[in-house]
């Protein structure tokens, strides 16, 4: 739990005389923020919702670095913009099958390595006690919870409590599902994740392009459910349609070719 602490006290949202800060219910009051994609966002009503709860899950193992990479795009581009850090928590049982997010990667979604804080507490009960904590500090970005598989501690009084803190921080919460079957809960979005060929690279045909993704949105508390097929632009650190016909080609950053090289050294005879 010593991780919580270099977070700092958590500071509660300032109660206001027009009651807690609006949340997914309060259509009248906020509207989501856009993914600037049109068809994803009319079926979001608008955008998704910034100070709420969502899951992203794999069903397999094998998915989950894209699902992990598609809860750092959403913490990225849809946390707090007066906010930095993201709080990360994992499920012991989920500590087995992965690791950690590797600087580089962060550093492509925008985020920087140092602003990410890590939690491993020992058990799940003391793991969703960090999550819980850490959504009430306004001073988060966002608050990602990795949990491994549908554990029945884990059930929908737990995510009721963690949308209740998300609306009341006004910090962007994502379950990170891994192995996981979908299940009742209080969250506002669920996506299901799995990952697909990627495209042609555009300066250099036989080599992969931009990592792509099969999002299926399974749950949506306003709006429609679809399925896209997303990839991650780190140039522009967005989320774009990732079908071939509509995907924006742009270069991808290369090492140089090195310049002034010594010749090649004689054959040895």
């Amino acid at each position: 739990m010593t991780a919580i602490a270099s977070i700092g006290t958590a500071k509660p949202a300032t109660n206001q005389s027009q009651g807690p800060s609006p949340g997914p219910g309060d259509n009248d009051r906020q509207t989501g923020v856009s993914f600037g994609i049109p068809d994803l966002d009319r079926h979001l009503n608008g955008g998704i919702w910034t100070n709420a709860l969502h899951e992203v899950r794999c069903s397999l193992a094998r998915d989950f670095a894209c699902a992990a990479g598609f809860a750092l795009g959403l913490a990225a581009q849809f946390g707090k913009p007066d906010a930095r850090r993201i709080f990360w928590v994992i499920d012991p049982a989920a500590s087995v099958d992965s690791g950690l997010p590797f600087p580089d990667g962060l550093s492509e979604h925008g985020i920087d390595p140092k602003m990410m804080v890590f939690a491993r507490p020992i058990t799940l009960r003391d793991a969703l006690w960090s999550a819980d904590q850490a959504a009430k500090c306004s001073d988060l970005s966002a608050v990602i919870f990795q949990v491994k598989g549908n554990p029945k501690h884990f059930d929908m009084t737990a995510t009721r409590r963690l949308m209740l803190r998300a609306r009341e921080s006004g910090v962007l919460v994502c379950v990170l599902r891994q192995s996981g079957d979908q299940e009742a809960s209080a969250t506002a979005t669920r996506w299901h994740v799995e990952i697909m060929p990627s495209g042609p690279d555009p300066d250099f045909e036989p080599g992969p392009g931009q990592a792509r993704h099969v999002q299926t949105l399974e749950r949506n508390r306003h709006g429609r459910t679809g399925q896209w097929t997303l990839s991650w632009n780190p140039e522009n650190r967005t989320f774009e349609d990732g079908t071939p016909k509509a995907q924006t080609a742009h270069r991808v950053r290369r090492i140089h070719a090195s310049a002034d090289r010594p010749d090649s050294p004689a054959e040895v005879g």
